[in-house]
């Protein structure tokens, strides 16, 4: 597959009313996913609250995705607190299939460098052949990695970063700082187009979910080179991100159920949806769909 401005889709974790998870939705969504053009999905992650699933449904989640966008198409999210947990995720991911494992930094307490290193050593270790990619956001771990930790981590076998939480001058200190062949994505919807121009491969967004039309639109323009197309696909994007408050959980759930497609509730606290918000989305479906 290629990994040229790829949209990968982060999937939001459908529940049920009493938010148990909700296998049959999840399936549901992901074919609706794939169907609607995303090249793959990055599963239990942030948008999938993976802090509120335990192992077993974590794993379920990524069994899900495996099933429907196989072991190149999907990203499985299997990052903890503590390198145990990580390690153990990580062997049941590819245990089940997974070619491409994620994994965000530690969390909660900051981590220091070298036990960041020491982290992922140990999950490249427990991954056997398949790539693991860091996942960087200090806006919600605590732990910093500088660019120029990028080279440390490919040193210990990561393939690449997933950036997240950062404006695009950050994200370009990552670009160059990178070694050759380590893959930048990042989570930065609205920048996913200044993103592949400067070398990046693609976006993790959670936004595409519920709208992938001007990311996908956006995505093929930037492969062929149409700079009017793309910035024709660069407005949606850029309604499609504020109709959903910036990848909010609960307005992603919300957008998905005015699309007709599974969410149920968030189980983790967040904002709730207005009913101006929701008239918003529905504008926005019309308008982009």
């Amino acid at each position: 597959m290629s990994l040229h401005a790829q949209v990968i889709t982060a999937v939001p974790t459908p529940f049920t009313p009493d938010e148990r998870l909700d296998r049959d939705g999840l399936e549901t969504l992901l074919r609706a996913i794939r169907d609607r053009g995303a090249d793959a999905v990055f599963a239990a992650g942030t948008t999938g609250e993976f802090t509120a699933l335990d192992d077993d449904e974590r794993l379920d989640v990524i069994a899900a995705a495996l099933e429907v966008f196989g072991p190149e198409g999907t990203y499985a999210h299997v990052g903890a607190a503590a390198s145990l947990q990580a390690e153990r995720l990580a062997r049941r991911a590819v245990e089940a299939g997974a070619a491409r494992l994620a994994a965000i930094t530690p969390f909660f307490l900051p981590a220091p460098e070298e036990a960041v290193l020491r982290y992922y050593e140990r999950l490249v270790a427990a991954a056997g052949d398949a790539e693991v990619f860091a996942y960087l956001f200090q806006a919600r771990t605590t732990t910093p990695m500088p660019p120029e930790t990028l080279g440390r981590l490919a040193e210990v076998g990561v393939r690449g970063a997933k950036i997240s939480g950062e404006d695009d001058a950050a994200v370009a200190a990552y670009l160059a700082a990178a070694p050759r062949d380590f893959v930048v994505i990042s989570g930065n919807d609205v920048s996913f187009g200044e993103l592949v121009r400067s070398g990046g491969a693609g976006i993790v967004s959670g936004v595409s979910s519920v709208f992938p039309e001007p990311f996908t639109a956006l995505r093929d323009a930037l492969r062929s080179g149409d700079a009017e197309a793309a910035r024709a696909a660069q407005a949606g994007v850029e309604r499609a991100v504020s109709a959903v408050k910036a990848g909010s959980i609960a307005h992603l759930k919300a957008g998905l159920e005015v699309r007709g497609l599974p969410a149920g509730p968030a189980r983790v606290s967040c904002a709730p949806v207005t009913a101006e918000d929701l008239r918003v989305l529905r504008e926005t479906a019309e308008a982009l769909g």
